[in-house]
This record gives structure tokens, C-alpha cells and sequence, in this order.
């Protein structure tokens, strides 16, 4: 008898300061068998009672609503007991904002300026684990990054070949799952070795590590 498999279709909250923008989103994720419920709204506090009631596996956040409300939509759902992958989105190519977001760990950086198709897409790989950003951002990631760090030395020699094996699925946004399937390595070893780079190199998240990697073309 063929094994057969199940899962639990995915709740999603869009805080998003165009109305029609996001009721547009919630419509195409309803439709979407990886989602189940999808909540909407402009609003900081509706849309923290939203993660409240719903404890969503995906929050999307319009990075550009006013004052803070993006980086504290960001926090609280990064402080739930199931700690939310979260996807900043933009409609610009450069912002400010970008490395406090990285700082707080959100999983994607996603431009409101690409086709439908490719957003879907992005979205399900960050809903399903993977780290994603959108290609227009990666050059106002990498500025910020560079900003924020400065020109902090970090040698790739003091990792080992396993080390920069993983940094390299890293830089494309694997998860430590598929990190694991395709080096043949089990999960556990997959997490100490994470860990282990982001030390040495002196990342806060590897979301961090992916860029860095990235912009010195450390890929697969």
C-alpha cells in the first residue's frame, strides 16, 4: 500500500497599507492548496489580533507603512511562541529599513515589482523554509549590509570544507532540510554546522550569511 502523506494547510495575515493590493494577495493565496487561512488588513493592532487568533506559519508585511509599524509587526511576530517566517515587501529598490529587518530575521525580502507568477513562487519557498529575496533587492541588501557592518574582515579560511559546502546552500536559500538531503548529512549535523558559521564569521542570522555569501559569488 503507497505511503501517502498530509499536511496542514499554512494560515497567512498580510498587513499591507493598499487595500487593493492585499485583498488581491489574500485572493491569489486562497487559491493556493499550500495556504489555509489568509487574513488582511492595513491596520498594526488588527493585524497583531490577527496573529493572535490565527498563530500564522507566514506573516507578509508591507515594509513601508508608517513610523515603525513594519519592524514592530515584524518583532511581535517574531516573539509568538510559533515565531511566524515573515516576508517584508517592497515597492522600492533601495530603503533604509532593509538591515533592521535583516537584524530582526525575516525570511524574505520580496519586491512588489515583479510578475504574479514569480511572486506566488517566492512566497510558497518562504512559507515552506527557504530564505528569498527577490533579485532587484539583492543590490540594496547587499549596500545595507556593507553600511551596517562596514568593512569587517571575515576569512572563509577558518571554515571548514563541510562549513563552506553548507554556506554555499545557504547563499541560495536552502533550508537546513535540504541542505541535509543533498550533502547526505543528517539534520542535527546540519544545525551545528549552521551554527558554527554564523559564529566564526560573526553573522547575527543567515539571512546575513546568505547575502554576504552571495555578493562574494560563495553559491552553488
Amino acid at each position: 500500500m503507497p505511503v501517502t502523506y498530509s499536511f496542514s494547510p499554512i494560515s497567512v495575515v498580510i498587513v499591507d497599507g493598499s487595500p487593493l493590493f492585499r485583498e488581491a494577495l489574500a485572493k491569489l493565496l486562497h487559491d493556493e492548496s499550500l495556504f489555509g487561512h489568509v487574513a488582511e488588513t492595513g491596520d498594526k493592532h488588527l493585524g497583531m489580533f490577527y496573529m493572535e487568533r490565527l498563530r500564522p506559519g507566514l506573516v507578509i508585511v508591507d515594509m513601508h507603512m508608517k513610523g515603525e509599524t513594519a519592524t514592530e509587526l515584524l518583532r511581535y511576530a517574531k516573539n509568538m511562541d510559533n515565531s511566524a517566517r515573515v516576508i517584508m515587501l517592497t515597492d522600492r529598490d533601495d530603503s533604509d529599513e532593509l538591515m533592521t529587518t535583516v537584524h530582526l530575521q525575516a525570511e524574505g525580502y520580496i519586491s512588489k515589482l515583479i510578475e504574479v507568477p514569480e511572486l506566488i513562487s517566492q512566497i510558497k519557498r518562504v512559507a515552506q523554509g527557504q530564505i528569498v529575496v527577490s533579485n532587484r533587492l539583492m543590490g540594496a541588501l547587499a549596500r545595507a549590509f556593507r553600511d551596517d557592518t562596514g568593512e569587517v574582515d571575515r576569512d572563509l579560511t577558518i571554515l571548514t570544507p563541510r562549513e563552506r559546502d553548507i554556506l554555499r546552500c545557504l547563499s541560495i536559500g536552502m533550508t537546513n532540510q535540504e541542505i541535509g538531503e543533498y550533502l547526505t548529512i543528517s539534520l542535527g549535523t546540519v544545525k551545528v554546522h549552521v551554527k558554527h558559521i554564523l559564529r566564526k564569521l560573526g553573522f547575527a542570522s543567515r539571512t546575513q550569511a546568505a547575502l554576504w555569501a552571495r555578493e562574494r559569488g560563495i553559491t552553488i
